[in-house]
């Protein structure tokens, strides 16, 4: 599915880069305008970037109704303190990718599972497997038949996140049973710090495969 960049409502734009040193990085920005020839995109950066211009680079556009994917030129990089802006050839399609934007990372952290049964509060304690701004994927020591609604307590790093979650299945993996729940009636706050956790720890784990 293609779309024209002037037709979708975009809530921000990824921009994936190399550095001088050819790594790769990604920085998150907001639209400032769209014209014929011009893509103007602006975002907070405390430093100056080590990078190149002109270059290719990828775009991960985030509309309304899904995530798009479009490759074209970063032409400048102009100061507007406190922000700096990407001037990009407007690119000429976009690619559909997914409905929405979830990068699933591993992790392990503490959790708390939550749920009556029987008029008893049960309270389950675990490690997390993995996790998205979807749902998160919990280690469990024995099968459990848990309710269609829990509530979870995630121990993440900087930030704890209590949750409401619908269970959706369990699953037996390498010798591990992992319960998925998906989030539900989850803060846009705590939905944006998941987003932002799972982006650095892609970003790491990419970086460590470069070295």
């Amino acid at each position: 599915m293609k779309f024209n960049l002037n037709t979708e409502n975009i809530n921000y734009v990824k921009i994936n880069y190399k550095d001088r040193n050819d790594f790769a990085h990604c920085i998150k920005a907001a639209v400032r305008f769209i014209n014929e020839i011009e893509l103007l995109v602006c975002a907070k950066v405390e430093e100056d970037l080590n990078i190149n211009t002109p270059q290719e680079v990828s775009l991960g556009i985030a509309c309304e109704n899904g995530l798009y994917k479009a490759k074209t030129t970063l032409k400048r990089i102009e100061k507007e303190p406190p922000y700096l802006l990407f001037s990009m050839q407007k690119p000429e399609d976009m690619e559909y990718q997914q409905k929405r934007e979830y990068f699933r990372v591993k992790v392990q952290e503490n959790a708390n599972i939550i749920y009556d049964e029987n008029a008893q509060k049960i309270k389950i304690s675990a490690l997390t497997y993995d996790i998205s701004a979807n749902g998160v994927r919990i280690e469990l020591d024995k099968d459990v038949s848990f309710p269609e609604q829990v509530r979870l307590i995630l121990s993440l790093p900087q930030k704890t996140i209590d949750v409401k979650a619908l269970y959706i299945r369990s699953d037996k993996e390498d010798q591990i049973i992992k319960a998925s729940f998906q989030f539900i009636d989850i803060s846009q706050t705590d939905l944006d710090y998941i987003s932002q956790m799972c982006l650095r720890k892609q970003l790491e784990d990419r970086r460590k495969n470069l070295m």
